[in-house]
């Protein structure tokens, strides 16, 4: 029968020495990553500049964080004072899926589709803290 500290040392020997047998058996391979990425250049044409807002359509995108729309609601009330003939859409309330940080690659380019599918001709984007 074997003793209580044959049993603690054989125990010792499965968990201490299979990970070390597993290690030197299995060097770390390193790869190294340049962090500035691919750089393409492209010449891009500026957007024509809007020169009124009568009939033009304003959507207002706000990303969740807190208080951002607190301003984007205060803009929406002096641009419809000040700009009475123009549209305004406040994207966090027809599509409050929007109402976040875009967090990846995919969820971004959901967000600017769904923005973009209201045709606007303008976007005002805040973010609070």
């Amino acid at each position: 029968m074997l003793k209580l500290s044959q049993i603690i040392a054989m125990g010792a020997v499965l968990l201490l020495g299979t990970p070390m047998a597993q290690a030197v058996e299995k060097p770390q391979e390193w790869e190294l990553v340049n962090p500035t990425g691919v750089i393409k250049l492209a010449q891009v044409e500026p957007a024509k500049r809007i020169t009124s807002l009568d009939g033009k359509t304003v959507a207002l995108r706000w990303n969740g964080k807190h208080n951002g729309n607190v301003v984007l609601d205060r803009i929406a009330e002096l641009m419809a004072q000040k700009y009475p003939k123009a549209k305004i859409i406040k994207t966090y309330e027809t599509d409050p899926s929007l109402n976040t940080i875009s967090g990846t690659p995919a969820n971004s380019e959901r967000i600017a589709k769904a923005v973009a599918s209201v045709k606007p001709d303008l976007v005002i984007a805040s973010q609070g803290d």
